[in-house]
C-alpha cells in the first residue's frame, strides 16, 4: 500500500495546524463514516476520481492512500498533468472533530500548501506494512507545549483589541478569567501532559464564542441599515456558520465572504428573512424590493429562489448549495 504526502503541519490563512491537530486528522478517518473523494481543482460535483483509502500522520506530515483510481486519471497523474495536492477538511464534522473531506488534484491551480512530493502512480510498487507499538503513552515535545504557550499569548492579545473596538462585551469578565486559567495549566503542562486535550478543547470554545460574536455584529450593523429585519436573524447566523465551518486548503474559498457581499447589498427594508424562510412574497414583490440592488446580487438571489424550487428545498440551503 502506497502512501502520499497531502498536507503538513504549519500556519495557513485559515489558521495554525500543529503536528499533533494532524495527527488527530488521520485518526478521525473512518471510510465507513465518511469517505473522502478524490477530486479535481476542488470540483463540488461530478464524479470522483477515486477515494481515499487509509490516512496516517508522520511527523506531521498527513499521508493517504488511494482506491479505485481510473486508468485514464492515472495516466494523466502520471504524465504530469495533475503535480500538485490540496485538501479540504472539516473544522468539526459531527462532533468527530477535525475531519479530512476531500483531496484534490490541481493543474494549473497553485496549492496553499508548498513542499509537499510530487504524487506519481508507479506500477509493480512493493507493499509497505506498517508496524506500531502498542499501548505507547502519547509524548508532547517541548515545540508542542511552546505553540500552546503562544496560542494563548495571541489569544490575550485579540481579547485586548476586541475590548477597545467594542462597547457591548458581556462575556469578556469570563472569557478573561478562562485565558487566566488556561495559562496557569500551561506553566505546569510539562508535569501534566494528559491535560492539554481539555486546556485546547477550551481555546476552541473561545474561539467559536468569538467568531459568534463577529458574525452578530454584522447581523446588527445590516438590521441598522435597514438592509436586515431582526427576524432575518437567525437564518443568516445558521447560513454564516455553515458557510464558515468548512475550510477549504485552496486559493478561491471565498464562499463566505460572497455571502456577506451579497447581504450587503441588498435593498433597505428588504423582508430577506420572510422570503428565505416562509417563502411568502410573490414574484412581483421580490422583483421590486431588489430593484435597486446590483446585477449580480439579483442574479445569485434569482438562482437560488429557482434551486430552492426546484429541488424542494429552503432558500438557506439552496444560497449554501450555490456558494460551495
Amino acid at each position: 500500500m502506497k502512501f502520499y504526502e497531502v498536507f503538513k503541519a504549519g500556519i495557513y490563512p485559515q489558521g495554525k495546524f500543529t503536528k499533533k491537530e494532524i495527527a488527530e486528522i488521520a485518526q478521525n478517518y473512518d471510510p465507513k463514516f465518511c469517505e473522502a473523494p478524490v477530486t479535481i481543482d476542488h470540483q463540488q460535483t461530478g464524479p470522483a476520481y477515486g477515494w481515499v483509502e487509509n490516512v496516517k500522520a508522520d511527523n506531521g506530515i498527513l499521508k493517504v492512500s488511494f482506491k479505485e483510481i481510473p486508468e485514464t486519471f492515472e495516466k494523466d497523474v502520471n504524465e504530469g498533468k495533475y503535480k500538485k495536492v490540496s485538501v479540504e477538511l472539516y473544522r468539526n464534522l459531527e462532533g468527530k472533530g477535525a475531519y479530512l473531506k476531500a483531496v484534490s488534484f490541481l493543474g494549473a491551480a497553485i496549492p496553499q500548501v508548498k513542499g509537499l512530493e510530487a504524487i506519481k502512480f508507479m506500477e509493480s510498487e512493493s507493499d509497505i506494512y506498517e508496524f506500531e507499538a502498542e499501548d505507547e503513552p502519547e509524548k508532547y515535545s517541548e515545540q508542542e507545549i511552546e505553540d500552546l504557550k503562544n496560542q494563548v499569548a495571541d489569544l490575550e492579545n485579540q481579547l485586548k483589541i476586541f475590548k477597545e473596538n467594542n462597547r457591548k462585551l458581556e462575556t469578556i469578565k469570563s472569557l478573561k478569567e478562562k485565558i487566566s486559567v488556561l495559562t496557569d495549566e500551561v506553566a505546569a503542562f510539562k508535569e501534566k501532559a494528559k491535560d492539554k486535550e481539555e486546556i485546547e478543547k477550551e481555546l476552541t470554545e473561545i474561539k467559536t464564542a468569538m467568531k459568534k460574536r463577529e458574525f452578530d455584529e454584522f447581523i446588527d450593523k445590516q438590521i441598522e441599515k435597514g438592509v436586515l429585519i431582526p427576524s432575518n436573524k437567525e437564518v443568516v447566523l445558521s447560513v454564516l456558520q455553515e458557510l464558515d465551518n468548512v475550510q477549504k486548503f485552496g486559493e478561491d474559498s471565498t464562499a463566505l465572504e460572497g455571502f456577506k457581499s451579497f447581504i450587503e447589498s441588498i435593498p433597505p427594508q428588504i423582508t430577506f428573512g420572510e422570503t428565505a424562510t416562509k417563502n411568502k412574497q410573490t414574484s412581483d414583490d421580490e422583483d421590486t424590493q431588489f430593484a435597486n440592488a446590483d446585477e449580480d446580487s439579483l442574479e445569485v438571489f434569482k438562482e437560488a429562489k429557482a434551486l430552492a424550487k426546484k429541488e424542494n428545498i429552503s432558500f438557506r440551503d439552496a444560497l449554501l448549495k450555490l456558494n460551495k
